[in-house]
């Protein structure tokens, strides 16, 4: 780098770390919220609803996170990428849980939790 070159900003990649595990601990958090539900908490179930969108909201900070990773971050494409993939997934799983099709519902909750929490370590790799 010479003398004229500006070094790209770290503040958006610090922040897309913190968001991403935000997002990953809440997606997880919806396993033991279902959990407990089935443990005859019924109270959990509302609990598991709440924060679902509490979760999506968490994923859409993560890909605006993920836009200043690419602009002013002058970083990769893949954190914008992965958020808003699984962004579509946690839509889907709202949908599939309101339409209590169960049986998508809980594997496509697990793929979305590890996929969340994969994306939340790639973040902190170099």
């Amino acid at each position: 780098m010479t003398a004229t070159e500006i070094a790209p900003p770290r503040w958006p990649l610090h922040v897309f770390r913190v968001t991403s595990v935000v997002s990953a601990v809440m997606l997880f958090d919806q396993a033991v919220f279902a959990g407990q539900f089935l443990s005859g908490s019924f109270g959990s179930l509302q609990v598991h609803r709440d924060n679902a969108t509490y979760a999506g909201i968490s994923v859409l900070v993560s890909a605006v996170a993920g836009v200043l990773v690419r602009w002013p971050g002058r970083g990769p494409w893949w954190p914008l990428l992965g958020c808003l993939g699984i962004f579509a997934m946690v839509a889907l799983q709202i949908v599939l849980g309101f339409a209590r099709l169960l049986t998508v519902h809980v594997p496509l909750g697990v793929a979305t939790i590890l996929l969340a929490a994969a994306l939340a370590v790639r973040a902190w790799r170099r």
